[in-house]
Order: C-alpha cells, then structure tokens, then sequence
C-alpha cells in the first residue's frame, strides 16, 4: 500500500515538474533588447570602426624579444665544476679527445613592441627594448620570425636621446628584399586635439596583439627627466611592460605616437597601469626615425649655450616679458663666435617665438649643421638679431638647459644676505654661508664665484658690496660660477 502511495506521489511530482517547466518555456518574455534605442547604430558604427582599425594595424605591429647572456661574477668560477655547471658558468671538458667549451644562451630579458614603417622592412621601437642585447628575436603578425643570430636582422641606428631604435629585415640571405608588409604612416600631431580617440596595440604582459582603447588626455608634455628631448602624447589607453616601442594611432590608424612609459602607483616605470602613459610624439618620432632610415644616425646643430627660464624676478630685471636666458657661452663655440653673451634673452628663433628652454630647443631641432640660425635677442632693453652657424652636435645636448627649481641642491642658488666673502686671484668666493640666512634659504654654498651683480663685474668683497647696496629692500642679479657652469640668480634683499 506504501509503495502504491508514494509511486502515485512520485509520479504527480514528476508530471507536475514536467508541466512547470513546459509552461516556463512557453511563457517567457522575450529577452532584453537595446537596438532599438536612439543613437545604438551610431555606436554600432564606432565600435566597428574600432574593431576595423584594430584590425587593419595589428599586422603592421611586431612583437620583440631581447636576449642576453646571463653573465656571473667572476667568484663563480672558482666553483665546483657541477655547481658551475647549475649556474651556467661556461666550462671545458673533454669529448672524444677535442675540447669543448659550454657557454650559456641568451635568455629573454624582455619584451616590447615595435612598428613597421617600411614595405621592406624597417621597424621603429624604443632604445631600452633593444638595450644591452645578445641576440634580439622579432615576430610578425603572421608568426613569421626574424633573429639577429641567423643574420634576418640588424639595428640600423639608435637614438638614446629620444629613446627611439630602428631595425631592418634584411631577408635570410642578408640582402635587400622587398618584403611587401604592411605598414603604418604618421599623423599631422600638431593637428591633434585634447580628447581625440587613441588606440594602442602591443604585447603588454607578453600578451601579443593587444588593443587598448583611450583618449589624448594631453600633449606637449615635456620636463619629466627620462630623455633629453621631450615632447610626449599622454593617453589613458591602457599601456603596460611590453606596450613599449608600439604604435598609439588615432582612429584613422594613423601613428601619433610611440609608447615609451608609465607612470603607475610605484612611480614612473613602476609595473602596472593606473590610466597614465606616454607616447613619443610622432612629429618627434618621425623625425629621428627619417634620419636614422636614410642617414643610418641622428645629427642635431649644436650652439655652445647653457640657458635658463625667465622667473618673475628675472624677467623684471631684464626688462622682459617672455624669453628664455642665456646663462653661459661655451668657449670657441657657434654661439661666442657669433656674438651672444650671458644675459642675452632670446625671444625669437627664425619667426618662431620661444618662451622656454624646450622651445628654444625644439625650434633650433629644425635646423641642421651648417645652417644660419637667426635668434633675436634681448640685451640691456634693446632688441637685435644675431645669426649662429650651427656645427654638428657631439655628445652634448644643442643647448644644456639649467632648471634650478627642480634641481636645487646644484641650480638654484644665491643669496646675498648671511654671506661671507673673501678674495682670491682676483675672484670674489663665497667662503661661508650662515644657517638659516636668506643665502642658505638660497642654497648658496661655500666656494661659488661671485662673477657679476646687476650685470657689473666684480673682482673685490668692496665690488660687491658697492654693487649689491642699490638694490637692498628689492632685488638684484648675481651671476654666479660653480664647477664650471655659470648662471644668473635673482637675489631678493628684502
């Protein structure tokens, strides 16, 4: 009788789950839609457009790999010959009567990106991507690989001033070959906007190929001490650890930048995105990769000054409103040879107006060796124009740029009040500074030269003094000489 019982209870459970389910079936709603609402098949038409873009640069994106030895100090050759053997320390041993010698293979160090400029084969990416390499590995977008090992590739020339490198696929017998790749041209940067799209494609991560999205959050941006010329396009488009030497392309597939690096929670460099990158503007990038294709090196002018920004007081005793200060004048260089002195103000290069050092650089960058680059100037209130045969530049930068706000301990100096001063071969040294004075507040520093106040020369303490008293309760203009480098101070002795 139970058992009848329950198979009946069963069986009206089971057929009532039957039912249930086929009436879920039959009487659900349709599910949710949104293409329906207005301006969906406007971002239907962006997203496509995206999703072309990415797809029409990812061939034209290489992934590199950067080999190196794993070298040892020289404390592990006295090892056993197994524990040399663990840490790879190249060992002779005898096989078959010959002697052989085992020396390690490179190991990836890292990886980066790069981007192909050429049809045949030139490939943009940063300097520290190929940096210090054994063997460098590269990989097309089709799996196709070239190495440095087996003679596929080369560097043609690097420019650590700007961190950018150029490669060239040179073909498996080592000759020129018209390779047909896809490859990527430069945008117009100046047109650039604050606000406009950017896609970044790399290998963040060693995860070949991605696409990340952003925006121009900035351009211009310069002063952050990572290289010697500095223009870069800041972007919240996710870059990361292998983003680097990538294309950033605005949403016509255009490259308007090269990724260089991050600035993360850690700091710069610091591993891991919070929504602050930097790309190498294009202009610049384009530039230095155009010299390194058909040159195979960069070649900038040089002009032989040291310069300095233009502060309030400066600017006032000057007589200027704008500018960038002459600071010093290399001996035998274009510029002493041309006639510029220290407390020139350049306001202009060419027809072009400058109003800081990295204007001034920038513009002179557009000039080369051997050119006359016309600078006006301002000296004691009058304006004129004085021409400068750049010369090729060596390892110095074209003009060294003296920020003493961001580098005070060696720049920003010189105070008057709380100094003692003392004479030496003609010379007015500063032989102690008081702690707590206005001159320690200035970081001036025991062993500074006096040169000139408010633009006199000085070679006595009475000099000085004489110089400095007009402009007590204002103030004045030291300039100054420290370990070979010379630059104007302005003085408050209020």
């Amino acid at each position: 009788m139970f058992t009848r019982k329950f198979s009946l209870v069963l069986a009206l459970f089971v057929l009532t789950g039957m039912t249930a389910v086929t009436s879920i079936s039959t009487t659900s709603a349709s599910p949710v839609r949104v293409d329906d609402i207005e301006g969906f098949e406007t971002a239907m038409d962006l997203q496509r457009v995206f999703s072309t873009v990415a797809e029409r640069v990812s061939p034209a994106v290489v992934v590199i790999t950067n080999l190196q030895v794993q070298r040892r100090g020289d404390q592990l050759e006295d090892l056993p010959p197994a524990f040399r053997f663990f840490f790879g320390v190249p060992e002779r041993e005898r096989e078959r009567g010959r002697e052989r010698e085992y020396e390690p293979d490179p190991r990836p160090a890292g990886r980066g990106s790069g981007v192909i400029l050429r049809s045949n084969g030139y490939i943009l990416t940063n300097y520290h991507v190929i940096r210090d390499h054994d063997e460098l590995e590269l990989q097309l977008h089709d799996g196709t690989q070239y190495s440095t090992r087996e003679g596929e590739l080369e560097v043609v020339g690097v420019d650590r001033d700007t961190d950018l490198a150029m490669l060239k696929i040179i073909g498996a017998d080592g000759e020129e070959e018209d390779l047909d790749l896809p490859w990527l041209d430069f945008a117009d940067t100046e047109k650039l906007r604050v606000g406009e799209w950017t896609i970044a494609v790399g290998a963040p991560f060693d995860f070949d190929y991605s696409v990340t999205v952003g925006v121009v959050s900035q351009k211009g941006r310069h002063g952050m001490r990572m290289h010697t010329f500095e223009n870069y396009i800041q972007t919240d488009a996710s870059i990361n650890p292998g983003n680097s030497g990538g294309p950033l392309v605005n949403i016509k597939g255009e490259i308007i930048g090269i990724n260089n690096f991050i600035i993360a929670s850690g700091g710069m460099g610091a591993r891991g995105n919070t929504g602050v990158g930097f790309a190498i503007d294009g202009s610049l990038a384009k530039q230095v990769a155009e010299q390194i294709i058909e040159q195979g090196e960069v070649i900038r002018p040089w002009l032989g000054i040291s310069m300095q920004d233009l502060t309030p007081e400066l600017q006032e005793q000057f007589g200027v409103d704008k500018g960038v200060l002459i600071n010093e004048v290399m001996e035998g260089d274009p510029a002493e040879e041309a006639g510029l002195q220290a407390g020139d103000v350049v306001v202009r290069v060419g027809d072009e107006e400058v109003e800081s050092p990295r204007d001034l650089q920038f513009a002179v960058l557009d000039y080369s060796p051997g050119d006359e680059i016309k600078l006006t100037i301002v000296r004691n209130g009058e304006e004129k124009t004085i021409s400068v045969v750049a010369v090729r530049r060596g390892d110095e930068p074209l003009a060294r740029y003296d920020d003493r706000e961001e580098e005070p301990q060696e720049e920003d100096v010189f105070e008057v009040a709380g100094l003692e001063l003392e004479e030496a071969r003609g010379r007015v040294v500063i032989s102690h500074v008081a702690s707590g004075s206005p001159a320690d507040s200035a970081e001036l520093r025991r062993g500074d030269v006096i040169r000139e106040v408010n633009r006199s020369p000085v070679t006595s303490v009475q000099e000085a003094r004489q110089a400095l008293e007009p402009s007590r309760g204002g103030t004045a203009v030291l300039y100054i000489e420290r370990r070979g480098s010379r630059f104007f101070v302005p003085l408050r002795l209020d």
